[in-house]
């Protein structure tokens, strides 16, 4: 996306909606073509003119049609989250969450990582699930019971099934993959759809679990905190922060996370916050497999604009070549950059980049600097 939105023509928005599914399945399925906040801005001009369009809607994507895993179908739903991007449309939500009867809200992190459905019969791990497009996911049992954290078996005589995030820590990526992969989500991402070597990459994974649903009748926690405490107590780690309280305490945990955020051992792009009453956010309901008491919201990324003044290529241990964009040193959230890896061909490409060039970086979830625009580009257009 080289420009703001527009409502264009009829063609126009087809061809947008074309290449916002295209950026989907990038993403998801493991090479993206660029930045969350590019796909985020594009997708909210694509909702300005039609909020009801398939590809404006959607949870995921489908899994690849040329996965060596099995296509499984997911026993609930594995739905995605409406998002605010200021604390005006969160406070905007919070108040209908008021209204709809919430007296408390939990806040936790939102984590940048592969999302996972765990399914256990009796106690016993059978089943892993990646999310897929929220109803079909593969099933990659083989490979996420080999993550050293992820419980195989529970004492508990019951069915349940818990969700979270399987992610690689910033210190394990740096000293294992940063040459290789643009990230720890899309490293993470790939090692669990990794079968040729039996997922071996998997024991520098981790398991974090945010939600707990048990599907026999016993006693279900009535609040999100408990049912995390529940987690807990059942052996699941957790995201560190984990929080519930009213409005105000909410945003100064917010306020604290985005401040600390360096500091996180994972990726996080911004705080999930739900009504904390189980009862009042089933009653909330749910559109377009989006929970009416559940949000995401979104840190503000750090950038900065600077030159390029030379591409170089970067080869990795698997082979695979890499273009790198050396930049004018910029400040970016009080980290100099010099080189910004370019992640792939079509990245490069849609972009125009070349030397010379003034560009727009960021530093995604204030670690990975990322080119997000070329202002050259946009001021000839």
């Amino acid at each position: 996306m080289n420009k703001g939105p527009k409502a264009g023509t009829e063609m126009d928005l087809i061809e947008r909606k074309a290449r916002l599914k295209r950026w989907q399945d990038a993403y998801f399925n493991l090479d993206p073509e660029v930045s969350d906040q590019q796909y985020d801005a594009e997708r909210d001009a694509i909702a300005a003119v039609e909020p009801g369009a398939p590809e404006v809607v959607a949870v995921g994507a489908p899994p690849p049609k040329h996965s060596v895993w099995e296509k499984v179908e997911h026993e609930i739903k594995m739905g995605s989250l409406r998002k605010a991007n200021s604390l005006e449309e969160f406070r905007e939500w919070a108040k209908k969450c008021s209204d709809a009867g919430a007296d408390s809200l939990h806040i936790t992190h939102k984590i940048d990582g592969s999302s996972m459905e765990l399914v256990y019969v009796k106690g016993r791990l059978t089943r892993c699930v990646t999310r897929g497009d929220g109803t079909i996911g593969e099933d990659v049992t083989e490979n996420i019971s080999q993550v050293p954290n992820v419980p195989k078996d529970v004492k508990l005589d019951v069915d349940f099934t818990v969700r979270g995030e399987i992610v690689m820590e910033k210190a394990t990526f740096a000293e294992h993959y940063a040459k290789e992969y643009a990230n720890p989500r899309n490293t993470a991402a790939s090692i669990v759809r990794k079968r040729k070597d039996r997922g071996a990459g998997c024991k520098h994974l981790k398991f974090l679990g945010y939600w707990l649903q048990f599907t026999e009748s016993v006693d279900q926690p009535h609040t999100l905190f408990f049912a995390m405490k529940r987690l807990q107590s059942m052996g699941f780690e957790l995201p560190t922060m984990g929080a519930a309280g009213c409005l105000e305490g909410i945003i100064n945990n917010y306020d604290e996370a985005k401040e600390k955020r360096a500091e996180i051992p994972y990726e996080i792009d911004g705080m999930v916050v739900t009504v904390n009453n189980l009862k009042v956010l089933d009653e909330m309901g749910v559109v377009a497999m989006r929970p009416l008491g559940q949000l995401a919201w979104k840190f503000d990324a750090a950038m900065a604009e600077t030159r390029i003044v030379d591409v170089k290529w970067q080869v990795g241990h698997s082979g695979r070549v890499t273009p790198v964009a050396v930049v004018e040193p910029v400040n970016i959230g009080g980290v100099v950059v010099t080189n910004v890896s370019l992640h792939n061909m079509t990245m490069f490409r849609e972009l125009k980049l070349s030397t010379g060039c003034r560009v727009l970086i960021s530093r995604r979830n204030d670690v990975i600097p990322y080119i997000e625009k070329n202002l050259d580009l946009l001021n000839a257009a």
